[in-house]
């Protein structure tokens, strides 16, 4: 928070917010309404915790929801209020997981699904008011979440049941290999199609965000039986 006050555009206010707590929630809002209001919500907090779905502990599944999903909706449900009166914009920040899922990432292809569901239910649902809602759905970006994921590989093979993992080991390789050798485009990227999404008179419903993300969006048009053979013959061998 103190590094965005010092390298921030001029009336740039950081605040510390947990999408997870309700008082935090209830505190920001209450800041935002005393000070005039609210235009624009980018829903941008998000975790990602990968693995097989075995190899995963119960708290890294609820964590995950708890965050990217349950988060999201009571924080966009607090700032409502807000959003309908000045006839604002809901940007979410969803993944090209949320639109094709792939081995390894069920956990958190499934939370990006909910958000891509929960934008399209919103689009509608407050679309009488003139709020208009978004999905930015980016591939891999240059971001410290591939360092976050190192170090977890690293701790998970410490601890898991030599057994398990052992059945899964080509697709945890596969995981460990992406985070070890990230190619995602810069942030800023991300960061142009938001104010875009934010600013242009007629936005549009979803934005696709990075080459990997068009054509991964492409692939996940192929017949379901063809994609299903590529992505098994990638991972299984």
């Amino acid at each position: 928070a103190r590094s965005l006050a010092a390298e921030g555009a001029e009336g740039l206010e950081p605040v510390m917010l947990d999408v997870t707590r309700a008082e935090d929630i209830e505190r920001v809002t209450r800041a935002l309404a005393d000070e005039g209001g609210l235009y624009g919500l980018v829903n941008n907090a998000g975790i990602y915790l990968g693995g097989a779905l075995e190899l995963m502990k119960p708290a890294e599944i609820r964590a995950t929801f708890e965050v990217n999903v349950v988060g999201l909706l009571l924080l966009t449900r607090a700032c409502l209020p807000m959003l309908r009166e000045s006839g604002g914009r809901i940007v979410n920040i969803s993944s090209i997981s949320g639109l094709v899922a792939m081995p390894g990432a069920s956990v958190y292809a499934a939370s990006k699904h909910a958000v891509e569901a929960a934008t399209t239910s919103l689009r509608n649902e407050l679309a009488p008011f003139g709020v208009r809602v978004v999905a930015v759905e980016p591939g891999a970006i240059d971001t410290e979440i591939w360092r976050k994921g190192r170090e977890r590989d690293k701790a998970r093979q410490a601890r898991e049941d030599e057994e398990v993992e052992a059945l899964y080991r080509p697709l945890t390789r596969l995981v460990e290999k992406l985070n070890a050798r990230p190619r995602g485009i810069p942030p800023e990227a991300v960061a142009e199609v938001v104010s875009e999404a934010l600013g242009a008179e007629d936005p549009h419903n979803h934005y696709l965000v990075g080459r990997d993300a068009k054509s991964i969006a492409l692939f996940g048009r192929l017949p379901e039986g063809v994609r299903d053979w590529v992505v098994r013959k990638k991972v299984w061998g």
